[in-house]
């Protein structure tokens, strides 16, 4: 039988224990030291930060599977339940996952604003640059995208309690920048056009490259914004569904 190792902190015991039920039914041992990985073992870690990045590269070079969770990408508690992301490899749209068809997307019944053409502010979200290197935003990236393109930070949650709900904070935006954030996925939703840093973001099929700014318009696509959210929605999945160990079939698959 397959082993996994199952690194999310111990103190959550609402997420470890659902995490761990979750890789017992998709047919591992869970064990507490797995010092020599073999193909097939799995890792389990949240992001990809610090200590776990190494780890995680001990794992791939011994053939194993490197599982990357984090809080879901349009928020832990979206539509009232807890919501996380689940790839190989990686986080933040970088990694992989089993990608099905419309369908997971479209029960939910998430309505998508129709895109702004008015608006007189830019909005940078602000990161907390955390992560792994590579992925994880640069040191001042939100105040260095301000002095090139103008508008103003709203500060990153983790860092500083929003004044205001994100979607009233907006009401006045007329395009939005990110490097990867949730925020840049609720704007997405909420109709405000996004440029996105990270080449890799989720996002980035429905937005434009910071790198253009100044040199087109902001992408309005219905359509790529569509695909983008129903390509998503097959890493997002409720604690309750991890449990039942379908998500991490899916993606040792």
């Amino acid at each position: 039988m397959p082993r996994a190792l199952n690194l999310l902190r111990p103190a959550l015991h609402y997420r470890r224990e659902a995490f761990n039920d979750g890789l017992r039914a998709a047919g591992f041992d869970v064990v507490e030291q797995l010092p020599k990985p073999q193909p097939g073992d799995a890792l389990l870690i949240w992001n990809r930060y610090a200590g776990f990045h190494e780890v995680a590269h001990a794992f791939e070079r011994a053939g194993a599977l490197v599982l990357v969770c984090e809080n879901g990408w349009l928020g832990k508690a979206w539509r009232g339940g807890e919501w996380f992301s689940l790839c190989r490899d990686h986080h933040a749209g970088a990694g992989r996952w089993a990608i099905g068809g419309p369908q997971r997307w479209d029960c939910w019944g998430v309505e998508m604003a129709p895109y702004r053409t008015d608006g007189d502010e830019a909005v940078i979200f602000g990161q907390r640059g955390i992560g792994e290197p590579g992925i994880a935003s640069p040191h001042n990236w939100a105040e260095a995208t301000r002095h090139r393109i103008g508008g103003r930070i709203r500060p990153h949650p983790g860092n500083a309690a929003p004044a205001v709900p994100l979607a009233d904070d907006l009401r006045r935006a007329r395009e939005c920048a990110t490097w990867n954030s949730a925020a840049g996925l609720h704007a997405l939703l909420l109709g405000v056009p996004v440029w996105h840093a990270f080449p890799q973001w989720i996002g980035a099929g429905a937005s434009r490259p910071l790198a253009e700014w100044g040199k087109a318009d902001p992408m309005r696509h219905d359509g790529a914004r569509l695909e983008m959210f129903r390509r998503l929605a097959w890493a997002m999945w409720t604690l309750d569904e991890i449990r039942t160990g379908g998500p991490i079939r899916r993606l040792i698959a």
